[in-house]
């Protein structure tokens, strides 16, 4: 039923992804998708903000959190799931769904936090900023 399978997942907080990862893992298997797996980083924003920093450490920022996301990878997908990883700098939403094209997935499987109706209003959701706006199908996975 679906080719390419992409799953967003939080490094820093790793439960709460777990089980939409379960749930991707699951139907990867049962399409015989490929999932890839991918975590946003913030940039540094405007360049006097990165002005701030040593010129490398974004670079070293990104080759630790490579890292860390094939570890991960490592221990939560089974060897018989075809997988990619890739992380991503920006504002979440916009580098999903960037990259959700660039990989011609044909599914998102997003997690979601239990968010109020005025934390969604005052600070957005990256989950709902995907769903409005991804031009394939997104699966939610409440926690």
């Amino acid at each position: 039923m679906f080719n390419k399978i992409l799953i967003p997942v939080d490094l820093e907080n790793e439960l709460f992804a777990e089980k939409a990862l379960k749930v991707a893992i699951q139907q990867a298997t049962d399409s015989a998708a490929e999932l890839h797996v991918v975590t946003v980083i913030p940039g540094f924003g405007m360049s006097m903000v990165g002005a701030f920093f040593p010129e490398d450490a974004m670079e070293k920022a990104l080759t630790a959190v490579t890292k860390k996301l094939k570890q991960y990878v490592d221990r939560k997908v089974p060897k018989s799931v075809k997988v990619s990883t890739n992380v991503l700098q920006g504002k979440a939403h916009k580098e999903i769904l960037k990259e959700s094209k660039e990989v011609s997935a044909d599914l998102i499987v997003i997690p979601s936090h239990n968010v109020t109706r005025v934390d969604k209003v005052l600070l957005g959701s990256t989950t709902s900023r995907v769903v409005e706006r991804a031009k394939v199908s997104v699966m939610v996975i409440k926690p």
